[in-house]
């Protein structure tokens, strides 16, 4: 019998909005693939059925790459085609069909199979966060084996309930202009929760959903900005959150209104709002969000979907990113990964969240280092006083002595072939190991800024893994110990006149911003889309009143005070 009842879901905020309409679930249609063999005379046979199901599956991407509204995910779509072509697939695929005698479904399948089992053990979050991609590619190239049409039967309007969403599949999705999704796995950093933000779906992920009865066509409200699921919600709610929906549209609509003002406080304080960005795609909402050039541009997907290590491509794509940042600077993080399968030589690891990722992975892979070091340090030649270079994962001052050396080689090779470059590229380092920030003091005199990652300077700080869905509700950038690690990091900048900025998620959050304003750093980086909501709270305040909030802030014990004290400023104000 159908339960009516009321059901509310606490998961974890992805895309900012709110969905109101009807469940539609997205089943896995993935059935089991047996290892059934075939007859030598089949083999050719099978083979074709591969390259056949390729080509289909590839041309259904080359499809979706070429919807108007959809440019900005051809390198998303990119990655997909270039995974159904990647030789080693290719030969895993055939060697089992042809030495094997493996039917091509269960070819496919074991193959696939390989890079999801080393993903999913790699323990990296980016990595797991991937996985649904090749989970997809794998999924798509059974299917049109079999001859399978495509489709789904979801209505516009309604919300999607799946466990996990691939990019592909989201494309597919939003071109039927569904109002939210719900998804059960899925982090921060996957490309379905990049495209709902980028597409302006409402998302929520981590809702344990499919452990009860969800029925299709089920009311449900879902809430991208606090993460609840609401599931037959009562009159009384839907008109509340129709209310807050067209609140919420207003405000922010007035706060792009925001965009084009100056960056100043209400009593004039100036402060500067710059963007994170990992593909070009993003680079155009710079003007229309107000962002002041690039705070953080991550590398490591232009890198990953790379064939090979070319210097060439990224000074290309540094080059694009330093056109459409104009005058503004822009602050390219090196290669921050470590631990994944997608590095050749990368090995197994019990925790890689400490072990061999950031700087102590590029110090060892030397050729690497050098190789970005040297794009950037040739595209910087072109654009003098824009670029500068930030370290990820330090935790020690000689890894930073080190990267300075070979900043120092990679200058004199350039100088030795007459190719320009500006030899005064500032070098700073990611505050993101408690041992950094409390060595502060010490690190500056190395460094030329700092730049403060309030996510993993949590997780590293609360000993929280969050990506382990058991304890991360225990992660929360807000806890005291982090604001306190915060301030002592701005005053070690302080004291050797060195900028300090803040690029984590924290900033994103309005109240959060106006606190770290409060507290002096007065430059901070975050998504686009969250610019004209902290905009508008920092011109609208004075310095005054954000100092007083973060000297209330920083003499907090406990993580409710501070949650207190923000939203009594929130209404207060």
């Amino acid at each position: 019998m159908k339960d009516f009842h009321t059901k509310v879901f606490s998961g974890r905020p992805a895309a900012h909005g709110i969905g109101i309409g009807k469940v539609w679930t997205l089943r896995d249609e993935s059935s089991a693939v047996h290892p059934e063999k075939i007859a030598e005379s089949d083999i050719e046979k099978h083979i074709g059925k591969f390259e056949k199901a390729r080509e289909l599956v590839s041309s259904e991407y080359e499809k979706l790459k070429y919807i108007p509204e959809d440019e900005e995910l051809e390198e998303i779509i990119d990655a997909q085609i270039q995974t159904l072509y990647d030789p080693e697939v290719t030969s895993s695929v055939k060697s089992k069909i042809e030495k094997d005698q493996f039917a091509v479904e269960y070819a496919i399948f074991s193959t696939f199979n390989d890079y999801i089992q080393l993903m999913e053990n790699s323990g990296s979050a980016w990595a797991k966060d991937r996985t649904i991609d090749i989970v997809s590619v794998r999924d798509e190239l059974i299917r049109a084996t079999k001859e399978k049409k495509k489709g789904y039967a979801v209505k516009k309007g309604e919300i999607v309930f799946a466990e996990e969403i691939s990019p592909t599949a989201m494309v597919y999705l939003s071109r039927i202009n569904i109002a939210g999704i719900v998804m059960e796995k899925g982090g921060l950093t996957s490309h379905a929760v990049i495209l709902s933000q980028s597409l302006g779906i409402p998302c929520v992920i981590n809702v344990h959903w499919n452990r009860y009865n969800i029925y299709d066509g089920s009311d449900v409200i879902i809430d991208g900005t606090t993460g609840q699921v609401i599931i037959n919600p009562t009159w009384k709610q839907k008109e509340q959150y129709k209310r807050r929906r067209e609140d919420e549209q207003k405000r922010f609509e007035k706060a792009l209104e925001w965009a084009n003002k100056p960056d100043k406080t209400e009593c004039g304080s100036q402060f500067t709002l710059r963007a994170n960005i990992e593909f070009l795609e993003e680079l155009p909402r710079l003007n229309t969000h107000g962002a002041k050039g690039i705070g953080l541009l991550r590398t490591e997907t232009v890198l990953f979907d790379s064939e090979k290590f070319n210097v060439e491509q990224q000074v290309e794509f540094y080059g694009k990113v330093l056109e459409a940042a104009g005058q503004n600077s822009v602050t390219i993080r090196l290669f921050d990964a470590g631990g994944d399968k997608i590095l050749d030589d990368s090995s197994f690891e019990d925790n890689p969240f400490l072990g061999w990722r950031g700087v102590r992975m590029l110090l060892d892979k030397r050729k690497l280092l050098r190789n970005q070091l040297e794009a950037i340090y040739r595209v910087s030649g072109h654009f003098s006083g824009k670029v500068k270079i930030l370290i990820p994962m330090v935790s020690r001052i000689d890894e930073i002595r080190s990267v300075k050396e070979i900043c120092t080689n990679v200058m004199k090779n350039l100088a030795r072939q007459d190719i320009p470059f500006d030899e005064n590229i500032s070098i700073g380092v990611m505050v993101e190991v408690p041992s950094i920030a409390l060595m502060s003091e010490f690190v500056a005199k190395y460094v030329d800024f700092f730049s403060i990652g309030t996510n993993d300077l949590t997780q590293y700080t609360l000993a929280v893994d969050r990506g382990n869905e058991k304890i991360s509700h225990l992660f929360d950038s807000f806890h005291p110990a982090i604001w306190r690690l915060i301030k002592i990091t701005k005053e070690s900048a302080d004291k050797h006149n060195i900028p300090v900025t803040v690029c984590g998620e924290m900033a994103s959050k309005p109240e959060a911003a106006a606190c770290l304003l409060g507290m002096g750093i007065n430059d901070l980086s975050m998504n686009t889309g969250s610019i004209p909501a902290v905009k508008s709270v920092l011109c609208s305040h004075t310095y005054k009143e954000m100092k007083d909030l973060s000297d209330k802030i920083l003499e907090t014990e406990e993580l409710d005070q501070v949650y207190e004290l923000l939203e009594g400023w929130r209404a207060l104000y």
